[in-house]
């Protein structure tokens, strides 16, 4: 959507298709919702919207060159990760510092608050890509190992952990006792084969729609983390869409960031099933095992700070106080008078 003539739009706005080009990682998790982002703006725009899902590598294969394609124009809509996009913006990898989330519902209300619109506006300015929406990418992280079941730090020492190519990852795995082995979840099934890793920071979801259930014995629901999903756009592309089209796009961005966030739920649900059913451990630590945890991996944050400053994880830690404040008063209402 860089120019009129690679998209046909029209110049007065009134008239013509405006496409748009959305490119999904191979095997994101959200095909089903952008499907159903596509539905609803083609639907509610009355064919004056046309989507164009790429989750097959056709525009860009890699995060590096599929961020630089949405920078340039050539692509209009990218769905990345944190790992990734930390690399244009480090100061967001604050979202990997670990055991801060701790339920969807507060989840749910950080990502589509205050602290949603500020990294939208900060993205946009350092960026010049427009953060449409903040939603799950598979959900709670956790840890699945393949020799012996994790239920405090001292079960991990040693064990080479495959993790996201985060330094904030690596830095949770290395604080927990593990060493950390940053790579693409697409290489941990040779990784585990050839015994060079004993098990990876992923969630239930990641590791079943790997297909990985029967050579990881163990996962440790510890959810030290969550996965979340970035929507950017390019600006230009944004602003060629008249008035009424950019409201549209927006709301439905709104939809696809609730929606991947309520399948989230149910996928891990769903992927809990299927690990147990293939003879896998499913542990979900105690609040005093999770303190445990939470007291290791303490020295992240002080380190993330010293990396990247303070303020962006005050803004975070905030943004989630005030959620529980809310979700608190929410629930201490009558039912009937709960919005």
């Amino acid at each position: 959507m860089a120019s009129e003539e690679q998209t046909g739009v029209d110049a007065s706005g009134a008239g013509g298709v405006h496409s748009v080009t959305m490119v999904l990682p191979a095997a994101a998790p959200e095909s089903a919702e952008a499907v159903a982002f596509e539905s609803l703006v083609e639907a509610l725009s009355r064919g004056r919207i046309a989507v164009e899902i790429d989750a097959n590598g056709a525009h860009c294969d890699q995060p590096a060159r599929c961020l630089a394609g949405l920078q340039a124009g050539t692509i209009d809509v990218y769905r990345t990760t944190v790992p990734d996009i930390g690399r244009l913006m480090p100061e967001l990898h604050v979202l990997d510092v670990p055991y801060l989330l701790e339920t969807d519902d507060v989840v749910e209300w950080v990502f589509r608050g205050a602290f949603f619109a500020r990294m939208r506006d900060a993205l946009l300015h350092r960026t010049g890509l427009r953060l449409m929406a903040l939603g799950g990418a598979g959900g709670w992280r956790g840890i699945a190992t393949t020799m012996r079941p994790v239920r405090a730090p001292a079960d991990v020492r040693g064990v080479t952990l495959r993790t996201a190519e985060s330094p904030v990852e690596m830095a949770w795995a290395r604080a927990i006792g593990a060493l950390p082995a940053p790579g693409p979840r697409s290489a941990l099934a040779a990784d585990l084969e050839a015994g060079e890793v004993g098990g990876t920071a992923d969630g239930v979801v990641d590791v079943v729609e790997a297909g990985l259930q029967g050579r990881l014995a163990y996962l440790t629901q510890d959810r030290h983390g969550y996965r979340a999903a970035l929507w950017l756009m390019n600006e230009e592309a944004f602003q060629a869409l008249p008035p009424d089209l950019r409201q549209l796009v927006s709301a439905g961005f709104d939809e696809l960031a609730r929606l991947t966030l309520a399948r989230a739920r149910d996928r891990a649900a769903e992927a809990v099933a299927v690990f147990e059913a293939a003879g896998g451990d499913v542990h979900v630590p105690t609040p005093a095992e999770r303190r445990a945890f939470v007291m290791a991996a303490g020295r992240v944050s002080t380190w993330y700070m010293d990396e990247y400053g303070y303020e962006w994880l005050v803004w975070l830690e905030g943004a989630i106080a005030e959620a529980e404040r809310e979700i608190a008063l929410a629930n201490a209402r009558p039912e009937a008078t709960r919005p």
